[in-house]
C-alpha cells in the first residue's frame, strides 16, 4: 500500500491523495528510459491487489528534455498492460509537442487495458475526467 510519506521520499514531485485514490507526480529535469523505469517499479510495487486502485496524473510539463526512446514507450506499454487489477484511469497532461506526441502513443498503446490513459492538453479537462479538483492537479509548493 502506497503510504503518502514514503511516496513522498522515494519521489519529491510526487504526491498520494488516498481520499482520491489519487497520485499526482509532477516531474521536472530529463525524462529517460532509466527514470520512466523507475516510476513504473513504484507504480507495480504499490499495486497491492488487495488494496483499493489508485488513478494516477503525471505533469509532463515539468520536463526540460525528453531522452526516452520510442521503442522503450512500447516496452513500458507492454510491461503495464499485463496489470490485472481493477480499472484505473491515468491522465498525461502535456503541453510541449515531444510529449503530447509520448503521452498520446502511450495512450494508443495502452487501449483495452484496465489502466485507462487519457491525455490532456488542460489541467481543467483532466481535473474533470478524474473527478478532483483542479487545484489538486497542481505542483507541490508552486505558487498559485
Amino acid at each position: 500500500m502506497i503510504t503518502p510519506a514514503e511516496l513522498a521520499e522515494r519521489f519529491s514531485y510526487a504526491r498520494f491523495h488516498p481520499q482520491f485514490n489519487l497520485v499526482t507526480w509532477h516531474p521536472t529535469g530529463v525524462l529517460s528510459n532509466e527514470r520512466a523505469d523507475r516510476m513504473m517499479d513504484f507504480i507495480e510495487m504499490a499495486e497491492d491487489p488487495q488494496e483499493a486502485p489508485f488513478h494516477r496524473y503525471t505533469d509532463m510539463s515539468g520536463y526540460s528534455q525528453i531522452q526516452i526512446g520510442f521503442d522503450h514507450v512500447v516496452r513500458l506499454a507492454r510491461r503495464r498492460r499485463s496489470y490485472q487489477g481493477p480499472p484505473v484511469k491515468s491522465a498525461l497532461f502535456a503541453v510541449r509537442l515531444i510529449s503530447v506526441s509520448i503521452a498520446r502513443m502511450y495512450e494508443e498503446l495502452m487501449i483495452e487495458s484496465p489502466i485507462q490513459v487519457c491525455t490532456f492538453r488542460d489541467r481543467a479537462a483532466a481535473a474533470d475526467w478524474l473527478g478532483v479538483s483542479v487545484d489538486l492537479l497542481s505542483a507541490p509548493n508552486c505558487e498559485k
